[in-house]
């Protein structure tokens, strides 16, 4: 007798295995799960449920089944606006073991030579969406909508298929070889989710014999994940001129809002002088939105405006989408593969503007892979707080990657070429300071500053008192914007808080006190516990009670004298470590939450002032891990 199993015979009638095992069970017939295989027996009574129709299925049923999904779900949240937050590659391919990978909220161009695998991550970012199925057990927004009815402007469902985005080898990606698994982080009010996604051979096709996986289990209403997307691959720079049939197609509308902004969007791009409307083109390899003027029609469209065309469809589509679902839309993805084919310089610039704007109007994360410098340019400068750029490069056989690289070092990348590497100038009071903050940081960020202090002839430490530190971050100076002045920690009554190039160390005492405070007790954590060696006697002997009153300004500066002569001293012992670095991490170790607050702080505003570099998220995140250490 044959046998069905119960994935099959659910997705034979286009439902979910849920409702067939509720079916059955209305016949008193229990199954484990979606693995479990029913006879031909109880096939037929299925099927006679369902009729010739899936349609038809009794509303019991269908309540039954979706009370079942709908209880494992979170509760509504209106207005919530999902995001990619980031990517950790297991195994991919050439990818490196353990890659992190982290993409903006707004705009993020994945960047590399050929063949660093630019195109693979992109399709592995699309991979684990849909916008079609009825129910889903993560978020409810969507369960209420049905999902297949959406379509694009050119009637496009905002999900991609997987022969769009992967070419996968059976030879060389075999899952009999090769065990391919990456996670995504999604985040919204809802707090974080982490979505696995793992590669499985299947039996049920012959032309294709692998696939991705997306959840922990494969239960009803797991999967893929409910969020619309398109994905604008290279199939979109096919020649029209190589087309057989091209003709308007009258089936297609726009709203008046819809061509104006059409219009508006492309000659603010391409500078075409002339006034433009939209009209839909189907054609033997492609459907588009072409342009027409009073000179020319879509067959003279030139490469460049079709490409910019197929982009702007993709905007339209995601307001139309955002206007019709209202609150209950949670944004969109747009993954656009060599978003600069055809473009000149001046277009690729307008374009970035245009992504960026669209972006926060219409709640989308927008990812696309490059090789315009220009492009890089920007996103690297004029416009680092609302993109990332992803670089990916090959080292010893392995494709890396890096999220918060320099301008200079991803073209010498690119091209081949030894990085003349930038930073930004970091200015103190004096030595003591600046050592103080390499210690706080555990230099984690010296690839992205470089911190100064002034020196006479005879290599001694001259200082350069807050107060004049103040004035340089107040001057409206540009080459004074693009130094970061970081004062004595008992200044901060002096720093501008409407500045961001300026902050205190943390503390709100002199270091030097601080340290002589931290220090004078014979319980401190610091002192060696061996015969001989350094002890609370030895470090306190000949300054036993120095008292420090910060609002006594008569004594103040005579008082402070004492602490540095002491503090100077025992740095010179070299027990502390070189540059105080011994003392200095035991302080961190018992001040936790004050670095953590002054770390925050320091990257929110280093990563403001222009036009130099950020610091990236993995630098943050490794130092965030060192100090969990401490």
């Amino acid at each position: 007798m044959k046998t069905y199993r119960i994935y099959d015979v659910a997705k034979k009638f286009h439902t979910t295995n849920q409702i067939i095992l509720s079916i059955l069970s209305e016949f008193n017939i229990s199954k484990k799960s979606y693995m479990s295989t029913i006879n031909e027996k109880e096939y037929k009574l299925i099927q006679d449920y369902f009729q010739t129709n899936p349609d038809d299925l009794p509303d019991e049923i269908i309540n039954k089944s979706k009370a079942n999904i709908l209880s494992k779900q979170p509760k509504l949240i209106l207005n919530d606006t999902l995001k990619i937050k980031s990517l950790t590659i297991k195994s991919f391919r050439k990818f490196a073991p353990e890659s992190h990978i982290y993409l903006n909220d707004i705009l993020t161009l994945i960047v590399g030579q050929n063949a660093t695998s630019k195109s693979t991550l992109l399709g592995m970012i699309a991979q684990p969406f849909e916008f079609s199925k009825q129910w889903k057990i993560y978020t409810p927004s969507y369960n209420e909508i049905n999902k297949s009815k959406q379509k694009t402007i050119l009637n496009c469902p905002y999900e991609t298929e997987y022969s769009e985005i992967f070419r996968m080898s059976y030879k060389y990606d075999a899952p009999e070889t090769n065990d391919y698994a990456y996670n995504i982080v999604l985040e919204s009010k809802l707090g974080e989710l982490k979505l696995p996604i793992t590669m499985k051979k299947r039996t049920d096709q012959t032309d294709n014999k692998i696939r991705f996986v997306t959840g922990k289990t494969r239960n009803a209403g797991e999967g893929n994940y409910p969020h619309p997307l398109i994905y604008l691959g290279l199939n979109r720079l096919y020649p029209l001129a190589n087309s057989e049939k091209i003709e308007v197609d009258p089936n297609y509308s726009l709203s008046i809002e819809e061509m104006n902004l059409y219009a508006k969007w492309q000659k603010q791009i391409t500078l075409i002088p002339e006034n433009i409307t939209p009209e839909f083109i189907s054609s033997d390899t492609k459907d588009f939105l072409a342009c027409e003027s009073e000179f020319y029609d879509a067959e003279a469209n030139s490469a460049g405006q079709d490409n910019i065309g197929q982009i702007l469809s993709a905007i339209l589509s995601f307001r139309r989408l955002k206007i019709k679902l209202g609150e209950k839309y949670r944004g969109g993805i747009l993954l656009i593969d060599e978003v600069d084919a055809t473009l000149h310089t001046v277009a690729q610039e307008n374009l970035i503007k245009v992504l960026i704007q669209s972006a926060k109007d219409y709640d989308l994360q927008i990812i696309c892979t490059t090789h315009s410098t220009k492009m890089i340019e920007l996103c690297s400068h004029k416009y680092k707080n609302e993109s990332t750029i992803v670089s990916l490069f090959r080292r010893n056989g392995n494709i890396l990657s890096d999220c918060g690289a320099t301008y200079e070092s991803i073209i010498a990348e690119i091209n081949a070429v030894v990085s003349q590497k930038k930073t930004t100038t970091l200015l103190f009071e004096d030595t003591v300071a600046s050592n103080f903050f390499n210690a706080i940081t555990n230099n984690y960020f010296k690839d992205y500053i470089n911190t100064s202090t002034y020196e006479n002839n005879d290599k001694q430490d001259i200082s350069l008192p807050a107060d004049v530190l103040c004035r340089l971050a107040s001057r409206n100076i540009p080459e004074f914007k693009k130094i970061f002045y970081i004062v004595d920690p008992d200044m901060y009554k002096q720093v501008p808080n409407n500045k961001n190039n300026i902050l205190a160390l943390p503390g709100k005492l002199p270091i030097e006190v601080m340290m002589y405070n931290f220090l004078h007790t014979e319980k401190c954590p610091f002192w060696d516990s061996s015969i001989g060696g350094y002890n609370y006697q030895m470090c306190f002997k000949d300054y036993p009670d120095l008292i420090y009153i910060p609002d006594d300004d008569d004594d103040k500066k005579e008082k402070i004298q004492y602490f540095k002569k002491w503090f100077n001293e025992q740095s010179s012992l070299l027990v502390w470590g070189r540059q105080n670095k011994k003392l200095y991490h035991c302080w961190i170790h018992n001040n936790l939450d004050l670095v953590k607050d002054f770390i925050t702080n320091f990257v929110k505003k280093f990563n403001k002032i222009p036009p130099q570099i950020k610091i990236p998220n993995s630098a943050i995140e490794k130092f965030d891990n060192w100090l969990d250490k401490c």
